[in-house]
């Protein structure tokens, strides 16, 4: 990972400092470049913060071992790959969410009646925050809402009426990137199934 695209969250990460209270902190977001979630959970570990780093991937993305796992309706923006990436860190992350179609469509519209007009990757983050939050309520959770929701109107909005109420909802939790499933799954990283250690810098991702 070059510095260079880290400089650009520097002033997201102070940001987040001075203004969330002090004590365990979760940041939750999508993983594309790494950049975004990857930049601001250094900056925040290195400035004495106590970090866990959550990403969030489509199903069918490489980045984390999901290629085995398609979902042909899934048109997030700007997380996922169908290639690696040499830039992202894997070693940063905590735990890995994978979110479908209309799961992230519903966390999406959900944030839209509060008042926040985000995009799919966004509506992942926001389930994927609401189930940690669960997991570990003592914890203060930051989500990023990376992309808006004008893009999405025709291929996801337009379909409001079909998204499900996120009270219901819950990933299965797996050990290893061969259970993964839709519709939605998550898992402490590095999985059981990897030789990824934390701490060893890891530039593109191990097969599944």
């Amino acid at each position: 990972m070059e510095k260079a695209h880290y400089l650009g969250y520097r002033d997201i990460a102070d940001l987040i400092r001075k203004e969330v209270p002090e004590g365990p902190l979760s940041l939750v977001g999508g993983v594309g470049t790494g950049a975004s979630t990857g930049a601001i959970a250094t900056y925040l570990r290195e400035a004495g913060r106590d970090v866990a780093l959550v990403g969030v991937q489509p199903f069918g993305s490489v980045t984390f071992g999901a290629e085995h796992v398609s979902d042909p309706d899934m048109i997030i923006a700007g997380i996922g790959s169908s290639i690696p990436f040499q830039n992202v860190r894997h070693d940063l992350y905590d735990r890995i969410h994978w979110v479908n179609f209309d799961y992230a469509m519903s966390g999406a519209v959900e944030l839209r009646a509060s008042g926040i007009f985000a995009g799919l990757s966004a509506g992942a983050a926001y389930l994927a925050t609401l189930w940690e939050l669960k997991r570990e309520p003592d914890r203060t959770y930051v989500f990023l809402a990376a992309d808006t929701g004008h893009r999405y109107v025709d291929s996801a909005y337009a379909n409001h009426a079909a998204a499900r109420g996120l009270g219901a909802m819950r990933p299965h939790e797996v050990t290893a990137r061969g259970e993964l499933k839709h519709p939605w799954s998550a898992m402490d990283w590095p999985p059981a199934d990897s030789a990824l250690l934390r701490g060893a810098p890891v530039l593109v991702a191990e097969s599944a």
